[in-house]
């Protein structure tokens, strides 16, 4: 495999460096557009926005990550204990007692498993959840509190009953 672009290009080109010169431009624009169709049409057809090689290395990471336990400091710090290594991780600073996530910039096992966390927090708690207000202060729509609700007969049950329904 080519380790540069420039080695890339000599080796997909040997025949074209042959040709005079606008031949040999035209041949590299050529591939040139063949290499952005191809890649192209791969971009489309992701239905994440990263890589196929990130989510690659994403996914080794979060297997190391489900096995630690993450404790909340505060709104940002995280201590992320197992692994071999117990790690303190800042996800505003983006920083990792690893060094890892300093260094790349991309989220090492700890501050995934950090992240993780706080998203699910974030989601779970979203939303604002307000009391009943009293029913004087209720607006029923006309057509609604016309409808009639049937209230359905329930029989009492039998602890045998409660227990032929927990085996199922």
């Amino acid at each position: 495999m080519a380790t540069n672009i420039v080695e890339a290009l000599n080796s997909t080109l040997k025949r074209a460096r042959e040709y005079p010169l606008l031949l040999l431009l035209d041949s590299i624009i050529e591939k040139m557009v063949e290499w952005f169709n191809e890649r192209r049409e791969k971009a489309q057809n992701l239905t994440s926005s990263l890589t196929p090689e990130c989510e690659r290395w994403l996914r080794h990471v979060w297997g190391e990550a489900r096995m630690l336990a993450p404790t909340q400091i505060n709104a940002n710090e995280w201590v992320v204990r197992g692994g071999g290594y117990d790690a303190v991780v800042d996800l505003q600073q983006m920083i990792c007692t690893c060094k890892k996530f300093d260094l790349e910039k991309f989220p090492c096992e700890h501050a995934l498993k950090a992240s993780g966390e706080i998203g699910e927090n974030k989601i779970a708690y979203k939303d604002s959840i307000y009391p009943v207000p009293s029913q004087l202060d209720w607006e029923i729509p006309d057509d609604i509190g016309e409808v009639m609700v049937l209230l359905l007969e329930l029989k009492e049950r039998t602890a045998q009953d409660q227990y032929v329904s927990f085996i199922r």
